[in-house]
């Protein structure tokens, strides 16, 4: 098993943890956020009644009683929505790792790259939506015949979490375009100094008869996201853009679509199709799908982590 240590260098958002309201479900004190649970018995025990302007009352005089979970915070606006984050799961870890294997086949084998490539462009002729390019795109890659089944060979790799050792705070997340912030919003994210650590293991493919046959390799990974740490980043060094450390990769919220996709490969590849690809993006959000807007947390792109493998 290989293990993949992550430390986090700028602010890291993975959310989907809810969100909690200012003055309601959340109270900001003393350079604090305080969740707390309205109706937990501890509260409602307070009160003479359990109305909701009786319990806030109660909440906001002593919040730290009656949390359960608290977070630096700069000072927090009434009613604000705050969005709660937590440690990066297995799973996208693996997405990051199946994207980067993605982009090595592409860059080893001509034959697969054709196929990658007329995948998408057909899926793009047919009207699909957006969502299902990569996917089409990917099957012709990732799914092979196997005893006359098909099979995703990304299935044989397994991630696991080892050690999630989070710093969490609560920060103010600007969305900038060339420069200037166009909105602004609070979430809780991994602070810098969090560090992660993921097992990577891959098993080989196992026919009827019994034998084995490795398709991937732990090298195989541990290459791939090299390239793709590499070439991702180099892309963002053009830019302008803060770039960390030699092996970095950008994870979670805002993390900008060329780390979860392999489009620097098809801009360069096939620049019509990507062009054609933008085109429609661009159609169905609604605005420019373009690589201008950023999102910072005290100035610097958000989601950078330093990784080695152990």
């Amino acid at each position: 098993m290989a293990v993949l240590s992550l430390r986090v260098e700028t602010p890291l958002f993975v959310l989907g943890g809810g969100s909690a309201v200012v003055g309601l479900d959340a109270f900001y004190k003393d350079g604090y956020l305080y969740l707390v649970d309205l109706t937990h018995p501890a509260v409602l025990s307070g009160v003479r009644e359990p109305v909701i302007d009786a319990v806030v009352r109660v909440l906001a005089q002593s919040p730290a009683r009656f949390a359960y979970a608290s977070y630096p915070s700069p000072q927090l606006p009434q009613n604000a929505e705050v969005k709660i984050g937590r440690a990066p799961p297995a799973s996208t870890i693996k997405g990051l790792l199946r994207t980067a294997y993605l982009r090595l086949v592409l860059e080893r084998d001509p034959g697969l790259a054709g196929k990658f490539i007329n995948a998408v462009r057909s899926a793009l002729q047919e009207g699909s939506s957006p969502k299902f390019l990569a996917s089409r795109g990917e099957d012709a890659v990732f799914k092979r015949f196997f005893d006359r089944r098909r099979f995703d060979i990304f299935n044989l790799v397994r991630v696991k979490e080892l050690r999630l050792s989070p710093i969490f705070k609560v920060y103010k997340v600007d969305v900038a375009e060339g420069g200037a912030v166009k909105a602004s919003f609070y979430a809780v994210g991994a602070a810098p100094g969090s560090a992660f650590e993921y097992g990577v293991e891959v098993s080989p493919m196992v026919n009827e008869s019994g034998g084995r046959e490795w398709i991937i390799s732990e090298g195989d990974l541990k290459e791939a996201l090299d390239l793709f740490a590499k070439e991702v980043s180099e892309f963002e060094r053009q830019k302008g853009r803060h770039v960390p450390c030699d092996r970095g990769v950008r994870l979670g919220f805002g993390a900008g679509r060329r780390w979860k996709t392999v489009l620097n490969f098809l801009q360069r590849r096939d620049p019509q199709l990507y062009q054609d690809i933008e085109r429609l993006m661009s159609r169905r959000l609604g605005r420019v799908w373009d690589d201008l807007t950023v999102k910072t947390a005290e100035g610097k792109p958000v989601g950078w982590v330093c990784y080695e493998w152990k």
